[in-house]
């Protein structure tokens, strides 16, 4: 078989494990920058699912023409959870690498505890077991409304928790109450993406296309607001620390990284605002797309700087390969094929 031909019949599962191989690989060169990519690569992973389940905890509570568009996408998203938590094994292996914590005395005897490697390694593993309970609650809709409610309780909480744990710690002078809402916020915005752009790629076009389009208006604006909530607290509070965290993220190259997380956003959202754009499939499609770069971009954002350019590239490794194994996972079978010669008659 000639390459060409190899190439064309390489199936998503391969890419992504040609991307992943690659993003290991980059340990080599800079363990610590590399894991902090790959960290980086598996919330943005580890968002979908959580985001699944959060609409389908939420449908059984507020019921509407928004499920039927909806519910069959979500309920094959909840099963990355899977997915998700064997891509945190090389973050959970490589704790000491990633974070300074392990290896710097605690300041209060609660962090002495809080920043353990036992103990953030089993709030981790807690976190997967109750997206796996969650799922298993939630998809077929059988679900009571109470059992939808404690779930939206946990998974709200737990992302909230978990944000601080996987990206606050990064640097352990920084210090911010709504930075888990920012988070969960930005996890909540891009998992909608990836459920609406998988929407509008079944083979039935959706029935109601300015609904979803109003729904990304919701998930943008949250999203928007949640962005000023981390700098209004940090205000109040008079956090240096804090503040130092967000300029350090608004210099050099990660400058221009802030405004293109900004245009991929808002252009979106207001071109949203218009009728025509939101009963377009076309035109969803475009702002799904935009929104998932750009948030993909504040992933990189909120973990990488500082990290040097083998944490980018590992990233942008780890994040193709997680898309392929994801995108094969919920469209089973399919291929990414390369332009080939058609064959003689």
């Amino acid at each position: 078989m000639r390459f060409g031909e190899l190439v064309r019949e390489f199936g998503l599962i391969g890419y992504g494990l040609v991307g992943a191989t690659a993003a290991l690989a980059c340990i080599a060169i800079d363990p610590r920058a590399a894991l902090t990519g790959w960290l980086a690569a598996a919330v943005l992973l580890q968002s979908l699912p959580l985001g699944a389940l959060v609409l389908l905890a939420t449908m059984r509570l507020i019921r509407g023409q928004w499920e039927a568009e909806l519910r069959s996408g979500c309920e094959a998203a909840a099963g990355l959870w899977f997915l998700s938590a064997l891509a945190f094994v090389p973050v959970l292996l490589g704790l000491g690498a990633i974070y300074d914590w392990p290896h710097a005395p605690a300041q209060t005897a609660f962090l002495d505890v809080w920043l353990n490697v036992l103990p953030f390694v089993l709030r981790t593993l807690l976190w997967f077991f109750a997206l796996a309970a969650i799922a298993r609650s939630q998809v077929g809709g059988h679900a009571s409304a109470s059992a939808s409610a404690l779930a939206l309780i946990v998974m709200i909480l737990g992302a909230w928790l978990l944000a601080a744990d996987w990206f606050m710690t990064l640097d352990i002078r920084f210090h911010s109450w709504a930075f888990g809402l920012q988070v969960f916020a930005l996890e909540m915005c891009t998992a909608y993406a990836a459920l609406l752009l998988l929407r509008l790629t079944r083979r039935v076009p959706p029935q109601r296309p300015a609904l979803l389009g109003a729904l990304m208006i919701v998930f943008l604006l949250l999203w928007l607001c949640f962005q000023a909530v981390p700098y209004l607290a940090i205000r109040s509070d008079d956090l240096s620390a804090g503040a130092e965290w967000y300029a350090a993220r608004a210099e050099g190259g990660w400058r221009w990284v802030l405004g293109a997380i900004g245009l991929l956003g808002i252009v979106p959202l207001l071109a949203l605002l218009l009728p025509l754009v939101r009963r377009s499939q076309r035109a969803l499609a475009f702002a799904a797309v935009s929104v998932l770069v750009g948030k993909s971009l504040e992933f990189a954002w909120i973990a990488i700087p500082g990290r040097g350019p083998v944490a980018v590239l590992s990233f942008l490794f780890a994040l193709c390969g997680f898309v392929c194994f994801a995108a094969s996972y919920l469209a089973p079978g399919s291929r990414w094929r390369f332009p080939g010669r058609r064959s003689a008659a």
